[in-house]
């Protein structure tokens, strides 16, 4: 009898589900738990699907719940999550020589969202290079803030958490309950894990077209910013044009709303109300670390982050949400159908109908899903409110990570509800949903035109 094989999709999903599992049996561990931890194994297992799903919500705050041999954990889990077991397994292989199964390929490509099969060795091993380069630079400007304050040990072991959880778009720290609030008005804190958290939702793709033509125009020393920019694979540029329009216009529009709420930033000098703007633009995107509290801020405010935490980062990186190319070419068709124009043309290059197809259908897919899920929340929370309930929703969902202080005081149904979002959120809700389709047999049939009345 022939071995029925599992599909890339499911591949996919089981290699996450069985790192979660992994996980919440070592988080459980006598050595794993803190003295003051008060974590169940529910606890354990809802940070393991956070960190593996590198969203963010806990619980039980980590600082309080595991012990150092447990926090290394959490790295270990937040790092898996972000660059996927399967991406790690096959580095490791190809690291020792090891041949790799074509089906395997197609399974890490599918993955990292690459478009074909091309140097996948050298883009896998660059993948964990240029990840260790970026996170120990992330982390040797963070010890300068936390070594002074926590001492040499701990201020070290703080910075590799954080840097880690930043690069990865994980969004937890292991030193309180209130993410980065304490660090609001510090500029290296803010920015060191604002650029981490924009490198890791960029897209590796993104990261090796900039290196490779940086480094090309350099060494011909031809280099300008628009030499550079005009050598760019089309995807390259819609993905970082999208992400600067996204950050600038929601650092702007988050300055503007919150300019004068005392609540919030109303009493920060100029400086400072632009600097913890962006800084909530960025985080709100895909990475679930806080320097202000969000019940302080006003309802509009928080009902743009709903906005931003869908579109989320760019595809092939840890970010999550519905990425930035595809809800900006779900925009442009909505463009191009109100300009009655057949084509969707980026950066002189025509969008495939194909392409065009899969950014609707991931879109109608998330919110679908997105409605779906908040209708059980108002559910099994009766007592509260929609708009917390839409903002955890969707920060569970886009695995962002950010909450209005609610993650801890929902009903156990409610955290089971949270758990699958971040599990659909990391692995992708049509990857989710294709794990569990039979392969089809019989051939696809086609019928005469219908003609049904849409609008």
């Amino acid at each position: 009898m022939k071995k029925k094989r599992l599909s890339i999709a499911q591949e996919i999903a089981l290699s996450f589900a069985l790192v979660i599992f992994t996980g919440s049996l070592l988080l459980t561990l006598p050595i794993s738990q803190a003295a003051t931890s008060n974590a169940t194994y529910f606890d354990n297992l809802f940070s393991s699907v956070s960190m593996v799903c590198v969203t963010g919500l806990f619980i039980e705050p980590v600082y309080l719940s595991y012990s150092t041999f447990g926090q290394v954990i959490c790295i270990v889990l937040m790092q898996i999550g972000g660059l996927g077991l399967m991406t790690l397994i096959a580095s490791l292989f190809i690291g020792i020589g090891k041949n790799i199964r074509f089906s395997d390929k197609q399974a890490i490509k599918e993955a990292l969202n690459k478009s074909d099969m091309k140097e996948l060795k050298p883009f896998l091993l660059n993948i964990v290079k240029y990840t260790m380069i970026i996170e120990f630079v992330g982390f040797l400007l963070l010890t300068t803030v936390f070594v002074p304050e926590f001492g040499f040990t701990r201020g070290v072991f703080n910075s590799v958490f954080v840097a880690v959880s930043a690069f990865c778009n994980a969004g937890f720290d292991n030193f309180g309950a209130i993410s980065l609030q304490s660090y609001v008005h510090n500029p290296v804190v803010n920015f060191t894990v604002a650029s981490l958290i924009i490198l890791g939702g960029i897209g590796f793709a993104v990261w090796f077209d900039v290196t490779n033509n940086t480094k090309s125009l350099i060494k011909g020393k031809h280099f300008s910013l628009k030499k550079l920019f005009n050598k760019l694979r089309p995807h390259t540029k819609f993905a970082l044009t999208v992400t600067a329009i996204v950050i600038s216009s929601g650092t702007l529009i988050g300055l503007i709303l919150e300019y004068g709420n005392i609540n919030s930033i109303g009493n920060f000098s100029f400086l400072d109300k632009v600097m913890t703007s962006f800084f909530q633009t960025v985080t709100m995107r895909t990475a679930g670390f806080a320097t202000v509290d969000y019940t302080t801020m006003r309802p509009i405010s928080n009902y743009i982050y709903v906005f931003t935490m869908l579109v989320g980062g760019s595809p092939g990186g840890a970010a999550g949400g519905v990425k930035t190319t595809t809800f900006a070419l779900v925009v442009l068709l909505i463009y191009s159908q109100y300009k009655s124009k057949e084509n969707i043309n980026v950066f002189n290059h025509t969008v495939s109908n194909g392409t065009m197809k899969n950014a609707l259908v991931i879109m109608m897919t998330f919110l679908l899903v997105l409605f779906g899920a908040t209708g059980l929340l108002m559910v099994f929370e009766p007592n509260i409110t929609l708009l917390p309930l839409l903002f955890e929703a969707v920060s569970a969902l886009c695995t962002v990570g950010v909450s209005m202080n609610l993650t801890p005081t929902l009903s156990q149904a409610s955290h089971v509800v949270i758990m699958l979002l971040m599990f659909m959120g990391r692995i992708g809700p049509m990857t989710m949903l294709l794990s569990f389709r039979k392969p089809q047999k019989d051939k696809e049939i086609t019928y005469t035109d219908a003609n049904i009345l849409i609008g």
